[in-house]
């Protein structure tokens, strides 16, 4: 998948990197895989800043993010 560079920058930030990584050691998983499909941006919010929000959201509120990924949607074979 092409990730957009301003994605690219917010995604592979030390920040949401060390975010990660604490989502795993607390809830024992890892955090779902950025995709657009998933995280669409808004005019205000990159796709990126979206997913970051999503994943702060997570570990403020103790609780994981599951939802049923949209990525392969369009996949049809």
């Amino acid at each position: 998948m092409y990730v957009a560079k301003v994605d690219s920058a917010i995604i592979r930030s030390r920040e949401v990197q060390d975010m990660l990584d604490q989502y795993e050691e607390k809830f024992q998983e890892r955090f779902i895989a950025f995709n657009y499909a998933d995280f669409p941006g808004t005019e205000e919010k990159c796709a990126a800043q979206v997913y970051k929000e999503t994943l702060e959201q997570a570990l403020r509120d103790g609780k994981p993010y599951h939802i049923v990924s949209h990525r392969y949607d369009i996949i049809d074979h």
